[in-house]
């Protein structure tokens, strides 16, 4: 039986992933959830796999008033705000800051996430410089890290170069991608809004830009140069609504839905990660 806290770091839009990773591990587990505002994707899906869990104010715990079981196997989830990954060095900032505040209540770290811009912010060494708890985070089997959420679905690194080339002018979107739409595309809202608000209808006339948030977001998928969805089927998530939120992706956008050829999906780095973080508690 394994032993030991396993603290998680999850962004909402990989949260099928780890979601996935839970419910194929048959052991029994202790999960504490960290309430905060990003909780409801990620509790969701727990309750639809009948997965038990608890949510606790992140005070409770460095307070000591709740003390989490290190004689089980434990896992501490703390959700971040999906809208970081528009702002890089937000989310850098933000992330580490809940790895240094959870150093003394766990024995290892899993970073359930990309880097999303920082791309030569590598975590597991970051904390490794500290003399933090061993972490870990998505890679291909290279070792490579997965940047985004796209490249953690098809096992990142140079395959991610490859699908850009093979798929030219798509939107990849996966289940995770499909369900969040609206949160994945709001982070960057507020710049959005304000160049929105700034046109007048004689400049919306001379661009073809149509009225409302989609109308502004169809005319940016033109000017580059998107004709499809290339749906990329990992198999997880909410299988249920996969496919009625993608149509409803491709009739706001106004893209066509390809299929991406099998092989592409690669639930590999999902997989691994979950394996590492497990395998640094006691077993």
């Amino acid at each position: 039986m394994t032993h030991g806290v396993l603290g998680i770091v999850a962004c909402p839009m990989v949260d099928d992933n780890l979601v996935y990773s839970l419910a194929k591990d048959p052991e029994e587990k202790d999960i504490v959830i960290v309430e905060n505002k990003n909780t409801s994707s990620i509790t969701r899906k727990l309750d639809s796999k009948n997965i038990r869990y608890r949510i606790v104010p992140w005070s409770e715990i460095t307070s000591y008033r709740m003390e989490l079981d290190h004689s089980r196997y434990t896992l501490l989830i703390h959700m971040t705000d999906l809208g970081l990954h528009a702002r890089p060095e937000v989310l850098k900032s933000t992330v580490e800051e809940i790895v240094t505040d959870m150093q003394p209540f766990v024995d290892a770290v899993g970073l359930y996430l990309g880097t999303c811009g920082n791309f030569d912010w590598n975590i597991p060494r970051w904390c490794e410089q500290r003399g933090f708890k061993p972490s870990a985070m998505f890679c291909d089997k290279n070792g490579n890290l997965c940047h985004d959420c796209v490249g953690i679905n098809i096992a990142g690194g140079p395959k991610y170069k490859d699908l850009q080339m093979k798929y030219t002018g798509h939107l990849y979107v996966f289940p995770a991608m499909a369900t969040n739409f609206d949160e994945f595309m709001n982070a960057d809202s507020a710049d959005s809004a304000t160049t929105e608000a700034s046109l007048t209808p004689e400049m919306r006339e001379a661009l073809g830009i149509e009225e409302g948030r989609d109308g502004y977001l169809r005319w940016l998928l033109g000017l580059g140069g998107y004709e499809h969805i290339l749906r990329i089927d990992t198999g997880i998530g909410d299988r249920e609504n996969f496919e009625k939120d993608l149509e409803k992706v491709a009739e706001r956008t106004h893209l066509k839905i390809k299929d991406a050829d099998e092989g592409w999906a690669d639930l590999g780095p999902t997989d691994a990660l979950y394996d590492q973080c497990k395998g640094f508690l006691v077993q």
